[in-house]
């Protein structure tokens, strides 16, 4: 999920689309709204250029490691959290707002996107209990993406944000995505197809192993198998 950190002033195009996605800071709904639909009509417009830089640490660094600062977090200390429909619920409609993001953004900024908006997904799964391989997977799937990014970033063009507004007059808006040499990008989002093609193997692999958490793991990488659609269409 997009989290407050990330709330900024940013120069705004004249760019907008109305899209149905939820609010970004949506929290996990109750057992009374399982079932019902968690989408109300929204706007996505982009902002920029930033001034500031797409760069420094590894999408995994920063913030404490556990292998001498190789891109992977440490993840955090909590209790172990079971599955549940409204946790499963609040992660398929997070995936579900990246694909609108993303598929809003050019082929150039797509695979960037992608990396991004999943690295912050991954910061709010639960790191322990039935989610945690869920987490690691999307993780993984983001820093094999951000390696892509980096391999191939066009820094000729400027940095963007993709903001949400909801009727709610709420706001929310992405860090600064990266945009990937032009020549590349078709190829290249093929290649992030590739990696979520193996993420969402991996979350239905996990799906089979424990009967209680199948549904749940179904549903995410359902979601995941969506986004890999929209980059393999590119």
């Amino acid at each position: 999920m997009i989290s407050k950190k990330h709330f900024a002033v940013g120069l705004a195009t004249p760019l907008a689309l109305g899209l149905l996605a939820t609010p970004m800071l949506a929290r996990a709904p109750d057992s009374a709204q399982v079932g019902r639909s968690f989408v109300d009509t929204s706007r996505i417009e982009l902002l920029g250029p930033q001034l500031a830089q797409v760069g420094g640490d590894e999408i995994g660094g920063g913030g404490g490691t556990d292998d001498g600062g190789s891109n992977r977090r440490t993840p955090p200390a909590g209790p172990d959290v079971p599955v549940s429909d409204g946790q499963t619920a609040q992660i398929v409609t997070q995936l579900e707002r990246i694909q609108q993001i993303c598929e809003f953004m050019g082929d150039e900024y797509r695979l960037a996107c992608i990396a991004t908006t999943y690295r912050e997904l991954a910061d709010d799964i639960p790191a322990n209990g039935d989610y945690a391989v869920a987490r690691e997977t999307i993780l993984n799937a983001a820093r094999e993406l951000d390696t892509l990014v980096r391999s191939n970033r066009d820094r000729q063009k400027p940095a963007l944000r993709a903001r949400l507004r909801a009727p709610s007059g709420q706001s929310v808006q992405t860090p600064p995505i990266a945009a990937v040499r032009a020549d590349r990008a078709v190829q290249l989002n093929r290649q992030a197809s590739n990696i979520l093609e193996e993420a969402e193997t991996v979350l239905l692999r996990s799906a089979r192993s424990d009967a209680t958490r199948a549904i749940h793991y179904q549903r995410i990488a359902a979601a995941v198998g969506s986004n890999k659609v929209l980059l393999r269409s590119s």
